[in-house]
């Protein structure tokens, strides 16, 4: 079994496609298949099903995946190892973060690391919390930025804040200083599906109020189409003021505080056994750091730091 076998099963599984696969690896396709085929032989076991629009992981090849990204990982971390030295770091860390407030996160981090560690380049996933959770124990990620889930339990959770949930209409509607949580069955809602956390939250504290949830108006599994509905007046939604930033200071979104407060909880997350190489922990750091420095800085508005 060789590295290079890892590496072009690796671009295979995630393009899911060979033809694309050997484009992106600068690999003939008949050579690309055959190097597949001899790690195949070798294992004893399929680890791709070819059907006629691409390609997909067996069972083997799941559990096998999850295995190779970490000992590519480790083995693109051996310079760092070697050198042991910040300003010599280099690779590639996989960060996961919420669709509502990945901006919040993303654009001041990239601009940290770009001047630290000019060796270390980020890839950025946002996606709900479920999904950053199960990809960070399959060791898709390295990182996840992870919210109100109890499944926490199952990784390395590090507290970070409590994030307040506010009413988010058209700034031409005016709902007073305080929104009753209980009178959110009286306005339209757009709202992501029940298995988003964000909806779970809602539904849970409108019942505490003893009141039914109502079905939104809008199911919407995308921030930027909740934002355009709430813009356009047609409806509002629950959001955290990260996620709405730019249109309160455009003046196009009002956001507008729960009665009683509805706040979610943030984590920092790693998989329990995975092991961090250098690159990834001094990332998990300056996220931290950096989060903490806008939130004291009043840079990020209706949070609480932990």
């Amino acid at each position: 079994m060789e590295i290079r076998q890892l590496r072009y099963f690796l671009k295979i599984a995630e393009i899911g496609s060979f033809s694309k696969a050997s484009i992106a690896l600068h690999i003939a396709q008949p050579a690309l298949s055959q190097q597949i085929a001899q790690l195949e032989d070798e294992l004893g076991h399929a680890l791709l099903h070819r059907r006629h629009n691409g390609v997909q992981m067996t069972e083997q090849g799941e559990a096998f995946f999850a295995h190779a990204q970490l000992v590519v990982k480790q083995i693109d971390d051996l310079p760092n190892v070697v050198k042991r030295c910040k300003d010599a770091l280099r690779g590639t860390v996989s960060l996961g973060l919420p669709q509502s407030t990945a901006l919040q996160y993303a654009m001041p981090l990239i601009a940290e690391v770009q001047q630290r560690f000019p060796g270390v380049s980020v890839e950025i996933y946002d996606e709900i919390s479920g999904n950053l959770l199960r990809h960070l124990n399959s060791g898709r990620l390295d990182i996840a930025v992870v919210v109100n889930d109890q499944d926490t339990l199952l990784v390395n959770a590090v507290p970070l804040m409590d994030e307040e949930l506010f009413l988010a209409s058209s700034a031409k509607q005016n709902h007073g200083p305080s929104f009753p949580l209980a009178d959110l069955v009286t306005v339209p809602l757009t709202l992501p599906g029940p298995h988003h956390g964000v909806r779970a939250l809602v539904d849970a504290a409108i019942r505490a109020q003893g009141i039914v949830p109502p079905a939104p108006t809008i199911v919407a599994n995308s921030m930027s189409i909740m934002r355009r509905a709430v813009e356009a007046g047609m409806a509002c939604s629950v959001m955290p003021w990260g996620a709405v930033c730019e249109e309160i200071k455009a003046g196009t979104i009002r956001a507008t505080p729960l009665e009683p407060r509805l706040t979610r909880r943030v984590h920092i997350c790693t998989a329990k056994d995975a092991q961090l190489s250098l690159a990834a922990h001094a990332v998990h750091e300056l996220l931290i750091e950096v989060t903490r420095r806008r939130i004291e800085a009043g840079e990020w508005l209706g949070v609480t730091l932990l």
